[in-house]
């Protein structure tokens, strides 16, 4: 990894360039992220384990080989079960009016309008195009410091080919199965929400999978695509989550 690469943590919402803005952050401090929203479009990848994206009050945890597109307007935030917690990713920042310049290089992404783009958040390429998209990223980054007369337009064509690999993602070739993707992915966050709301109660995975008839097996699996953990490591973080919470009021 390129050192020179790395941005230092800045609370700045608000876009400096017209086109895009490109950071790597390794800090503490991302981990805990207010909600707020903004003008543009945001993409977040993840490198780290352990920290939830809340964007809209639908909950991720995502990691490597995943990432989340924020659209403009939608609200988002970021924390962590875990005090000081290391957090790596990359963050993109796209100008609406650039995107909007790139059209003719995104017929499937135009079609796209931006309440689609709220319902699909959470972004799940194969691990090819993920390390593809990865590759694209430092392309960016090498741009932005070489700064020469060809940097904007290669800069334009690897952020669309970025987006292209994107909307490939959620067009996924076969409209069922991507709504077959959408409905389980709404059927997990219900789960998710039920064990948010009953901490206290006896939860086990056994009885969330009866609750929801849902094959126990299933759930783990398909929990785990989802949120990046099992259901009973979501039960055991959020337990520890409010302990924490409690512990640091007083309790």
């Amino acid at each position: 990894m390129n050192v020179s690469y790395v941005s230092p943590f800045d609370v700045r919402q608000v876009m400096l360039q017209d086109d895009f803005e490109i950071f790597h952050r390794i800090d503490t401090a991302s981990g805990h992220i207010e909600s707020h929203s903004h003008d543009f479009y945001e993409i977040y990848f993840p490198r780290t384990e352990g920290v939830e994206y809340i964007v809209e009050n639908h909950h991720f945890h995502v990691g490597p080989g995943r990432l989340l597109l924020i659209a403009p307007g939608q609200v988002h935030s970021s924390s962590t079960s875990v005090p000081d917690l290391v957090v790596e990713r990359f963050v993109l920042w796209l100008n609406t009016s650039f995107v909007e310049s790139l059209s003719g290089l995104l017929p499937r992404f135009r079609k796209l309008s931006r309440e689609d783009l709220k319902h699909h958040n959470l972004i799940m390429p194969d691990e090819e195009t993920y390390e593809l998209m990865i590759s694209m990223l430092f392309s960016l980054f090498h741009e932005k410091q070489l700064n020469d007369m060809d940097s904007p337009s290669l800069n334009r064509l690897v952020v669309a080919q970025l987006l292209i690999h994107i909307t490939r993602v959620l067009s996924n070739v076969n409209g069922a199965q991507t709504e077959r993707v959408a409905s389980r992915t709404r059927e997990i966050m219900r789960i998710y929400e039920y064990i948010s709301l009953h901490l206290k109660d006896p939860l086990s995975v056994t009885g969330l999978a009866n609750r929801f008839y849902i094959d126990k097996n299933t759930l783990t699996r398909q929990f785990r695509q989802v949120t990046g953990m099992t259901p009973a490591e979501c039960i055991r973080r959020k337990r520890l989550d409010t302990a924490y919470v409690m512990i640091t009021h007083g309790a």
